[in-house]
């Protein structure tokens, strides 16, 4: 029983200096260990800018004429002179083309020889009524006669002028539905005359119109898919208050004048660019623009994870924002131009935490 106790107290009493030996040994012969620090984690970074106002885009756009018109006859005949070969061009005042008007210069004497025997039986009635030598009634009746007669004259002289038919505006023949020598009804289109003036027609997207109260227009120009590489600036003519009920889009003009040089008509497609300056509550944006992802939410409280020095240690920096909303942010406070703040993911951060530049 001593020799058990011995040994085995022994044993216990040795085992505590062979680890302390064996931890001296390593301490004296080997390696420090070393704790490894986390490699930086690869993140998205933006480098924080001004605010910027304004906004670009496009949209597809097909070339019509401003003013696009059928134009007729008001009176029927048989066309003599026929000026309107598709695509030929009309100052305002020149003749188009000209009915045979024989028959309407006849009314015309018709009406004039009628006009002047009633003028002549009105004056007549007048003497007469000095004289005491006729009644009121029918110098009144006189006078109606001669009224009538003023009246069919007028008629007559207008069929006769209706026999040529003169371009009301500026512009060229479209679409021509008939030929010289043709008889024609009254009132039956005989071609379709366009102005020069053309615009660009394009269909704006809802999301677009709900947002366009925020926005001033600097530059719009239009650029023709047939001859890319010049841009004609372009004006805002009108828009249509009811969507497509095919597209839910809303059709908006935009005139524009293209070179003398090109022949520009209807149907050619372009493209409308545009650049805007959009507006925060009627002012222009105070502040610096960051990411929309970047931005992190707490509560009621907003930050970004900011960027700091050159380990790209990572900071808390509470923010304040406006109202704007699209892909980027407009903060107001708590941030500077130039500083770094994480783009996106700021989810799976923490504060001090360091991050690298993610790259493909």
């Amino acid at each position: 029983m001593g020799f058990s106790k011995n040994w085995f107290g022994g044993k216990r009493a040795r085992t505590p200096v062979l680890v302390a030996g064996l931890v001296a040994l390593a301490s004296c012969g080997g390696e420090p260990v070393v704790e490894e620090e986390p490699a930086p984690r690869p993140a998205k970074l933006y480098t924080v800018e001004a605010a910027s106002s304004e906004d670009a885009g496009s949209f597809p756009a097909v070339v019509r004429s401003v003013r696009s018109t059928d134009m007729a006859f008001q009176v029927g005949g048989q066309i003599i002179e026929w000026n309107a070969v598709d695509g030929a061009q009309f100052n305002r005042g020149d003749v188009i083309a000209r009915l045979d008007a024989t028959s309407f210069e006849a009314a015309v004497q018709e009406a004039e020889a009628q006009y002047l025997n009633a003028d002549s039986e009105y004056k007549r009635a007048q003497r007469l009524i000095a004289e005491d030598a006729i009644s009121q009634s029918v110098l009144e009746s006189r006078e109606a006669q001669r009224q009538v007669a003023q009246a069919g004259l007028d008629t007559a002289q207008k069929n006769l002028k209706d026999t040529v038919l003169r371009a009301p505006f500026t512009g060229g023949v479209g679409v021509t539905y008939v030929e010289e020598f043709q008889n024609v009804g009254a009132q039956q289109p005989v071609l379709i005359l366009q102005s020069r003036a053309v615009e660009a027609i394009v269909n704006v997207p809802a999301s677009f119109v709900l947002t366009s109260n925020q926005r001033q227009p600097k530059n719009i120009f239009v650029e023709l898919d047939a001859n890319p590489g010049q841009q004609f600036p372009a004006v805002f003519r009108e828009a249509r208050g009811v969507a497509d009920s095919s597209t839910q889009t809303f059709e908006a003009h935009f005139s524009f004048t293209p070179p003398s040089q090109l022949l520009v008509l209807t149907g050619m497609t372009a493209t409308l660019f545009f650049e805007s300056d959009v507006l925060v509550d009627g002012k222009m944006p105070e502040g610096v623009e960051v990411p929309l992802a970047s931005l992190m939410v707490e509560g009621e409280q907003q930050y970004v994870w900011v960027v700091k020095g050159p380990e790209k240690a990572l900071e808390r920096r509470d923010v304040t924002t406006n109202d704007k909303v699209g892909d980027m942010v407009v903060v107001t406070e708590g941030l500077s131009e130039g500083e770094v703040v994480i783009a996106s993911g700021g989810d799976y951060l923490r504060a001090g935490e360091k991050v690298r530049a993610w790259t493909d």
